[in-house]
């Protein structure tokens, strides 16, 4: 009997962390199958890229994932990576808003607040702003359940419109690149949902929430990388896998299905095999494997955004007007381009040498997406513009980094979830044993990739022991 074949499609790191746990697991049950990892580019990582010179660590992408999640945690110690474990250093953090810069309240979560006298002391609020936001400790649960609305509707009915304008789209906007009006609050505001549901009110959530994590203290910091940068994890599931699992060049044109299992073109119109199919690829990708299936196009899209990342760094004493803290991001109601920036030489102190700083600034966000296809001068030019109007900048920088994500932040629009299921559903059907996963469906964050890497793994093994192909 031939050997089964699994084939993961994707080496970002949702496909390179569930190829790592299915050869992990395929081992311990001393399962003889081929495991492929397809990948049409010429690296592994996805939008995960470090740059290492002259004594920086510099992100293309991400900069470090959340250590609440636990997913990407373990997934460095499943590597022998855990010494390499570097916490951010801590500071405020700000908000571009009514023509200045605003700390984030003091003891607030998701841009709730939890503490009453610092919300009121904030300039990021009118008074009457934040008497409209108290007004959620009066209004009772507002949702109705089982149907799907914009998280701005939502948190506009409970906090009001400068309270979203001014604090939470900027902070959601950091996470999703999105639009606020157009997200949809059961993909992205679970947890404010939440909330409503269990205390009808988020202000009365949050403070219970921060009760109890204030009575476990901890001075742990919120987020985590690597000391060499995110691509050290990429670096060593690449040598974990090897050349003889990871194909690079390999862009999957075609699946199509025969009598038993799967048939897949790729590059130069080579024909593979499969009985259980992987793909960890944006769902835009994806669809184009499955053109005669019409129902892929029926259900819809997921759309995503553009964005750009712009590393800068600049002499020590470059900037002779500072904020003290680590970062800031922007209100769409102020006329910057600019949708946040980082002091990455305060957040990670450890990335850049002593004598410089390192800034990096983000541009493009769902509808304002033009200023990613300028080029790298006018875009350099348009940031160090917003940033000197906020802080003084009496030197050019010595080096510029200006890194474009096309298509890159997925897009969870009002009915996410039921797209979702709809796309899930359809492979069940029409193509069982085909299972996909990743940052188009179900979470953005590294840990949330790894998980769903995860769930790919336990599904394609799950698949072939119904099969009875062991």
């Amino acid at each position: 009997m031939a050997k089964k074949k699994i084939v993961v499609i994707g080496g970002g790191i949702t496909g390179l962390s569930s190829t790592f746990y299915l050869k992990r697991e395929l081992e311990k049950q001393g399962l003889d199958y081929e495991l492929v990892l397809l990948e049409a580019g010429t690296r592994v990582g996805g939008k995960i890229e470090t740059v290492r010179r002259d004594g920086y660590v510099i992100e293309r992408g991400p900069d470090s994932f959340l250590r609440r999640k636990p997913e990407m945690q373990n997934l460095v110690r499943d590597l022998g990576l855990a010494d390499e474990l570097v916490e951010n250093a801590t500071g405020d953090n700000y908000v571009l808003a009514k023509q200045g810069l605003h700390a984030i309240p003091r003891g607030s979560i998701m841009g709730i607040p939890a503490r009453y006298r610092p919300f009121f002391k904030t300039g990021l609020l009118s008074a009457s702003g934040k008497l409209r936001v108290m007004g959620d400790l009066f209004l009772g649960k507002q949702q109705v359940d089982g149907a799907d609305m914009s998280l701005g509707t939502f948190l506009r009915a409970r906090v009001g419109d400068e309270m979203v304008d001014n604090v939470l789209e900027p902070l959601m906007s950091g996470i999703y690149a999105g639009d606020l009006d157009e997200m949809s609050a059961e993909a992205t505001g679970e947890k404010f949902l939440k909330l409503e549901r269990e205390h009808g009110s988020l202000i009365k959530g949050i403070r219970a929430m921060y009760n109890e994590t204030t009575a476990k203290q901890s001075t742990e910091s919120t987020f985590l990388t690597l000391r060499q940068g995110l691509a050290t994890v990429v670096e060593a599931l690449e040598k974990e896998l090897s050349a003889k699992i990871i194909k690079k060049g390999k862009r999957v044109h075609k699946i199509s299905k025969q009598a038993r299992g799967y048939e897949l073109t790729v590059t130069n119109q080579e024909k593979l095999q499969a009985d259980s199919i992987f793909i960890a690829l944006p769902y835009h990708e994806i669809m184009p494997m499955f053109r005669d299936d019409a129902i892929f196009e029926e259900i819809g899209e997921i759309p995503a955004a553009s964005v750009a990342t712009v590393g800068m760094i600049f002499p020590k004493d470059a900037i002779k007007k500072d904020i003290k803290g680590s970062g800031f991001v922007v209100s769409r109601n102020e006329d910057f381009s600019m949708t946040a920036c980082s002091w990455i030489h305060r957040k990670w102190p450890h990335t850049v040498p002593d004598d410089k700083i390192l800034l990096r600034a983000f541009v493009g966000r769902r509808k304002e997406e033009s200023i990613v296809e300028l080029a790298d001068k006018a875009i350099e030019e348009t940031v160090l513009s917003d940033l000197n109007r906020i802080m003084t900048l009496n030197q050019a920088p010595e080096y510029t980094m200006v890194t474009r994500w096309r298509n890159s932040i997925p897009q969870y629009t009002v009915g996410h979830g039921q797209r979702k299921e709809a796309i899930f559903e359809e492979f069940r059907k029409a193509y069982p044993g085909v299972f996909a996963g990743g940052a188009s469906f179900d979470g953005v964050e590294l840990s949330e990739c790894v998980r769903q890497g995860k769930d790919g793994m336990e599904a394609v093994l799950g698949y072939l022991e119904k099969l009875g192909v062991q």
